[in-house]
């Protein structure tokens, strides 16, 4: 699940906040279309990790590493073959703690949104 582009946009908005634009090609596996070969959808849990690789592709800060998903949100399916863009914003959560606040969406419009909580040294 890497990024199809590498460059991703990142623009700086204040010190404690920053915001990335990654976009991916949904993909499915034979084995996860099995259970529904007439309606094959890419499944909750893959969308999160596209969400999660994007976080990790653009971190705010160097020596993070991810915590928790305090939330996470599907509103639509994604299919098999589309671009799911995901749109990122980080936010300084505390001293060593950085929350992304990530939206994936297709061109039918947004398919979920998550919280991130990464953590830095300090926390480990």
């Amino acid at each position: 699940m890497n990024p199809t582009g590498q460059n991703a946009e990142r623009r700086e908005q204040d010190p404690a906040a920053m915001t990335a634009e990654i976009t991916h090609t949904a993909s499915l596996e034979a084995l996860l279309a099995a259970p529904c070969p007439d309606f094959p959808v890419l499944p909750g849990v893959c969308v999160l990790e596209y969400l999660r690789a994007s976080a990790e592709a653009t971190p705010p800060a160097p020596g993070l590493r991810w915590h928790a998903v305090d939330r996470v949100r599907f509103v639509g399916p994604v299919f098999p073959g589309e671009e799911l863009t995901v749109r990122l914003t980080w936010q300084r959560s505390g001293e060593d703690e950085w929350t992304g606040l990530a939206t994936a969406s297709t061109v039918r419009g947004t398919a979920a949104s998550a919280r991130l909580r990464y953590v830095g040294e300090a926390d480990r």
